[in-house]
């Protein structure tokens, strides 16, 4: 009887836990709506058609401007959606964010709609994360609750940008590998490769296995058919617009072409960005390290931990933008939230 009354009480805690995150992103909906819900402007695609985004070898163009990473991603995901194909028009990054753009303006004429979804499923992410990891519920409301108030988060969301889709589908990836079977894993992670330019993936996917593999719990049968899996869900992505083999020279292409265009001029200046720019980063950072320290090698714990101090050091070699953060941001929160929930316990306890 205890042990149904528990269980009873756990689940009313996570509804009422869920209901306050819906309660406060709607607030945070509310206060952003102007932006949020701002119709199209037709004008973005001959703005993109000039732009930095189009080559142009023969100087056809006149009158070339510079416009923002927003506006070439909504122009694109348009164009794409119009029949455009991906190799086309900002070929550098894979197109799946950008259609969903593309689709939201064509249908609702709002090319935000897709990121007030994404917004609250990364708080219910970041939430299921902390019971996952650290086995609290309020370790993930308390977490998503710092990270909806955290500048960054305003950024990716109130801007259409890729990196909002792409921290959404990574944590949803993470979530279905405690799902059994393979299928969906392989789906969410090819879709993460077809949201932004993959570098991160890949420096996941390096700790994940490392992980598995320190652990003994690598499956390689497994694990091939979600590599398998996911890698024909991106290719799918292109909606079958180029064959097989000019996929992977497209992808040799992108890879090219981010290694000579996205180092930075100063390496490190993502450091001073980060350490000195919202006053809770580097307090998040030195707690994440905190509990590092205080976990087994490799265990699950230490694992996430390690996950945000890897993309930071891989950031020092890029141009820094604060966008780049979110990809740290949920797993910091995580961290600090343990600390600040959990360490009063523990001192309690002795």
């Amino acid at each position: 009887m205890n042990s149904l009354n528990q269980k009873l009480k756990n689940k009313n805690r996570n509804k009422l836990y869920l209901i306050l995150l819906v309660c406060l992103y709607s607030l945070f909906v509310v206060f952003n709506s102007q932006k949020l819900f701002q119709k199209f402007d037709p004008q973005i695609i001959e703005r993109y058609l000039r732009s930095q985004d189009i080559e142009d070898r023969e100087n056809k163009i006149k009158d070339r401007i510079i416009i923002s990473d927003e506006e070439i991603y909504i122009a694109s995901g348009h164009l794409y959606v119009n029949g455009a194909e991906p190799v086309d028009y900002n070929f550098q990054h894979p197109p799946f964010i950008k259609y969903l753009y593309g689709i939201s303006v064509k249908y609702f004429d709002i090319p935000l709609l897709p990121n007030v979804f994404l917004g609250l499923i990364l708080l219910f992410e970041a939430y299921f994360l902390g019971k996952l990891i650290f086995k609290d519920d309020l370790v993930g409301f308390l977490a998503s609750t710092l990270l909806l108030i955290d500048p960054v988060f305003k950024e990716v969301t109130t801007y259409a940008l890729l990196d909002l889709g792409q921290i959404v589908l990574l944590l949803a990836f993470i979530i279905s590998t405690t799902v059994k079977g393979y299928t969906l894993q392989g789906i969410l992670l090819g879709l993460l490769f077809a949201s932004k330019f993959y570098s991160p993936i890949f420096i996941f996917l390096f700790l994940y296995y490392i992980h598995k593999l320190i652990n003994k719990e690598l499956d390689i049968k497994k694990e091939i058919k979600v590599i398998t899996i996911s890698l024909i869900v991106f290719y799918l992505t292109y909606f079958l617009k180029i064959n097989p083999i000019e996929f992977i020279f497209l992808q040799a292409k992108i890879v090219k072409f981010m290694l000579d265009h996205n180092q930075a001029s100063i390496v490190g200046g993502v450091t001073k960005m980060f350490f000195g720019g919202y006053y809770l980063w580097p307090i998040l950072f030195f707690a994440n390290i905190f509990v590092l320290l205080n976990e087994k090698f490799m265990s699950l714990k230490f694992f996430y931990c390690l996950v945000p101090i890897a993309y930071l050091l891989v950031m020092i070699f890029q141009i820094p933008f604060t966008r780049y953060f979110i990809l740290l941001l949920p797993f910091l929160y995580l961290s600090a939230a343990n600390i600040i929930i959990n360490v009063p316990k523990n001192v309690h306890n002795t």
